[in-house]
């Protein structure tokens, strides 16, 4: 059968056109058969669909329900463009609207069992994340004109229909695709952008992936916690509680394994009211800016890989160390701002030093700004973390320290697994050498601290200015302190209860110390040699000082007694606890004062106080107000004081020797002239008492003598031992003591000072020249020449001072001459008996002179004294008995004997007279 051809091609047409009917009509049926199954493997249902083709042959979506175990999505308006022609049928979707209703809890989705991830394994991922994204080739373009979202909530669990569509969503945003550019916002209700996220891949850009992230933080914060976070309720609580805004953006680029990121946190808040827990209110404030980049090729190296050829940048690549590298630009600054007195209380709670305590107390601090600068690099392998800086500044109203830290370096691996129940420190024959560094920075402090510790001396804080740095590994912790480092005090004094016209004990303008050294802190670690691999020695804790420490006080006043310009001390330390040595030598304007030297353990010291050779005229020459005139040219002062310390707190039980030494001292003392002054004296200090150590040998020599003593009455070659002693009061006594005078010589064997009741003190004088008696009270007329010696016994008995049973007698003969003299020539007119006897004494040549002495409480001497010899100039023996009375109170006080001991005799006789 033939048919035409015109009824052939209506057949065609007409077959077609039933087709597309059948089809259009079923077309609901089978979209649906077909997306379930494909959809149920992500657990998605279709719960409404409609859909058309436009006439150039377009599929338009006017409604399209899906369902998902979180949230119901409707989409409406969609169009999907078709080109037939290409290998991707699909060639663009555009959505009019998308509404998502969340049905339950988003977040959920992000839980999972916890696992612990070395930094290997996460570098690992993340490298193959990335990889993937850039690697990512969007098919078609897509754009979703509107997007709106609602988070679940119990209240709010229907579906979505056209009774709740009008409804406005807390959340609407925007979705593109074009030409493998992703683009993404969100917005709340107040048309705050809380994120936006562009996506881009480009295999032939320098980046061929880039990811741009912004956002707000206060919407953000607001929209994260509309979902029920996979938290704790504590901490959920806690970070409720907290304000927070601010404005961030993020960009990130990733090419073959190399990941950069720039990230930007401005007018960053973060405030609580109330605290967290009992921390009191507080506000983090700050602005930062970032820059970042981490090569992740090394996390990825295998065999397989290993294999393979790579170009030379790759192996560079691959050779580099897995390191995240951070770098702080312009403009990093974060402030915390706390309460105080929470801050005090949270730090008793928890048992903190009360020192520390005081020393919060005593310099509260409102506010913290920390200052990142520079790089910060972690190596994600070994965990190896360094940082450039960081500023800390800690403000109050009144004060501000600042705490500058540098190129530090952490291993974080040694911090972050620690375990307390092993011995973390490496078994080592040579622990300082083999040890690893652990950690090290460079620091430097400068801050004001007030201390109520030393508010009697002042209420001025303590400058400290500390530099230096830090280092550490398994054996030892090094603390160095530069030549800057320093602690200076102001307005330093001490103050008398007595109400005088000047209260200040001492006074000192400013002390300032300065530091320099090395503090070294050796660990506890297992040390070995090759004969200890089975039992390794564990080396104790020590600390090893290496510090020079120098001190200056400015403007120092004692009292009225001294006034120095500068006193400075230098001061050396070395060595460790069980073995110090400690070296401080002081001088005042330049002039020396001595040395002390500190040795042997810390708990039992030996202590070395000395001088050797000091020349007192340069030290008269500071600006001292003494309680006797002192002028001086010539002489040395040496002294040791020297023990060893048995009971720290109870300084006083320490024995001490001491020994003090004057040699060649000339000078002025009071208006007398000393020549030749040497004095030795060896001292011990012992259970709070001051004795003289004796010298039991033979030959014991004076210790204390001087060449003159230029008075009206000059004492020469003057020698005496002597002995102090100390308890409450001083005590001091002379044996042997002998000097030349007037022509002759005196002896005192032995003399106390105070002198105290039942004691005596015997008068040895020998060869005395009478001439030069007399001229101490020089009368007209009358001549007495020879030479006596005797003892005078003085008594004291508490207050009197008494003289029995002493003798004088001549030991040459002598001459006696009394003539022209008006008392004695009224004595003659007035006696004939006394005239006979003056005129036998007018020119009697003695061969005996000798007294009977004893003097009465009232200062008076008696003297039964004989006188035999001849008279030329009558030719006749003379024997006389005469009883004369002398004022011994006029004759020391015409000898000038020293102001001391003179007032304390004069005292006494005057007692008596009255």
């Amino acid at each position: 059968m033939i048919v035409p051809k015109k009824s052939l091609i209506a057949i065609v047409l007409s077959v077609i056109i039933t087709t597309l009917f059948l089809v259009y009509f079923a077309r609901v049926a089978i979209v649906k058969n077909f997306s379930n199954d494909e959809l149920a493997l992500y657990d998605v249902k279709i719960t409404c669909l409609d859909f058309h083709f436009t006439t150039d042959l377009e599929l338009a979506i006017s409604h399209l329900c899906l369902q998902t175990p979180q949230a119901d999505i409707n989409i409406e308006n969609m169009a999907i463009t078709f080109s037939l022609a290409a290998e991707q049928k699909i060639q663009r979707i555009d959505i009019a609207s998308i509404t998502v209703k969340g049905t339950a809890d988003l977040l959920t989705l992000f839980k999972s069992s916890p696992k612990k991830n070395n930094p290997e394994r996460l570098t690992e991922q993340l490298n193959t994340y990335l990889t993937q994204l850039e690697q990512l080739k969007l098919p078609f373009n897509i754009q979703v004109a509107a997007l709106s979202y609602s988070p679940f909530s119990p209240e709010n669990s229907s579906t979505i229909n056209s009774s709740n569509a009008t409804k406005k969503a807390p959340y609407t945003g925007q979705l593109s695709v074009s030409e493998n550019t992703l683009g993404f916002s969100l917005k709340d209700l107040q048309h705050s952008v809380l994120l936006s996220v562009d996506l881009s891949t480009n295999p032939h850009k320098k980046a061929p992936l880039a990811l741009k992230i912004s956002g707000q933080l206060t919407p953000l914060k607001q929209f994260l916690f509309a979902h029920k976070l996979p938290l704790a309720p504590a901490i959920v609580k806690s970070l409720g509680s907290l304000n927070t805004s601010g404005e961030f953006y993020s960009l990130l680029n990733y090419q073959a394994g190399q990941l950069t990121l720039d990230w930007q946190l401005k007018d960053f808040s973060l405030a609580a009211a109330q605290g967290i827990e009992a921390s009191g209110p507080f506000e983090l404030l700050g602005t930062l800016n970032l820059h970042s980049k981490i090569n992740l090729n090394t996390a990825n190296l295998s065999t397989s890989n290993l294999r393979k050829k790579t170009s030379k940048k790759e192996d560079k690549a691959l050779n580099s160390p897995a390191e995240l590298e951070v770098e702080f630009q312009h403009n990093n600054r974060l402030q915390l701002q706390y309460s105080q007195p929470h801050l005090i209380d949270y730090l008793n709670n928890n048992a903190l030093s009360p020192l520390l305590i005081t020393l919060l107390k005593d310099n509260p601090v409102e506010q913290l700004t920390f200052q990142p600068k520079g790089k910060l690099t972690f190596n994600l392998n070994d965990q190896q973390l360094s940082l450039s800086g960081i500023a800390i500044k800690a403000e109050s109203a009144q004060q501000v320290h600042q705490l500058n830290l540098d190129n530090m370096a952490f291993n974080l691996k040694h911090y972050l697994n620690v375990d307390p129940s092993r011995n973390n420190n490496p078994v080592t024959e040579d622990p300082v050498k083999e040890s690893p560094l652990l950690a090290k920075l460079n620091f430097k402090l400068d801050s004001p601290l007030l201390l109520s510790s030393i508010n009697n001396f002042t209420y001025a804080p303590v400058i400290v200015k500390l530099q230096g740095s830090i280092s550490q590994n398994h054996a030892q912790t090094i603390i160095n302190l530069d030549e800057n480092s320093s602690f200076t005090s102001n307005k330093i004094a001490m103050s008398t209860k007595q109400k005088t016209a000047d209260k200040k004990l001492f006074s000192i303008k400013q002390l300032a110390t300065k530091v320099q050294g090395s503090v070294e802190i050796h660990h506890p670690i297992q040390q070995q040699t090759a004969m200890q691999v089975q039992n390794p020695v564990q080396v104790k804790r020590a600390i090893n000082l290496n510090v020079k420490v120098q001190s200056q006080a400015e403007k120092l006043r004692v009292g009225k007694m001294i006034e120095v310009n500068k006193l400075a001390l230098n001061t050396t330390i070395a060595g460790n606890l069980n073995n110090i040595e400690i070296n401080t030598t002081a001088t005042a304007d330049n002039v020396a004062l001595g040395n002390l030297t500190i040795s042997g353990a810390v708990d039992k010291p030996n202590i070395a106080l000395t001088a050797e050779a000091l020349q007192l005229t340069d030290l008269l020459a500071l600006n001292l107000e003494l309680p006797t005139k002192i002028a001086l040219v010539e002489g040395t002062l040496s002294y040791s004081v020297k023990g060893q310390v048995t009971d720290l707190t109870d300084f006083e039980k320490t024995p001490l020797a001491i020994s003090i030494a004057m040699k060649s001292v000339s000078g002025e003392v009071n208006g007398i002239w000393l020549q030749e002054l040497n004095w030795q004296q060896n001292l011990q200090f012992l259970a709070g008492k001051l004795t003289t150590l004796h010298d039991v040998s033979k030959d014991q020599k004076e210790n204390l003598t001087i060449a003159l003593i230029d008075i009206p009455t000059p004492v020469s070659k003057l020698s005496v031992n002597t002995a102090l002693s100390y308890e409450k009061d001083f005590t001091i006594s002379a044996t042997k003591v002998k000097g030349d005078i007037l022509g002759g010589s005196f002896a005192i064997p032995k003399v106390q000072w105070p002198l105290e009741h039942g004691h005596s003190v015997d008068v040895q004088l020998t060869s005395i020249d009478l001439e030069q008696v007399l001229a101490l009270d020089k009368k007209q007329g009358i001549v007495v020449t020879g030479n006596i010696s005797g003892q005078l016994p003085i008594s004291y008995d508490g207050e009197k001072y008494t003289m029995g049973k002493g003798e004088l007698h001549n030991v040459t003969n002598g001459l006696i001459q009394v003539m022209n003299n008006p008392a004695v020539a009224e004595l003659k007119a007035n006696n004939s008996q006394l005239k006979l006897a003056f005129d036998a004494l007018q020119n009697l040549h003695y061969h005996q002179l000798s007294s009977d002495i004893s003097m009465a409480d009232d200062g008076y001497m008696l003297l039964k004294t004989v006188i035999k010899g001849r008279n030329p100039d009558i030719d006749n023996d003379v024997n006389l008995n005469l009883n004369l009375s002398y004022d011994l109170l006029g004759l020391l006080e015409s000898m000038s004997i020293t102001e001391q001991f003179e007032e304390r005799i004069i005292k006494g006789l005057q007692k008596n007279k009255e």
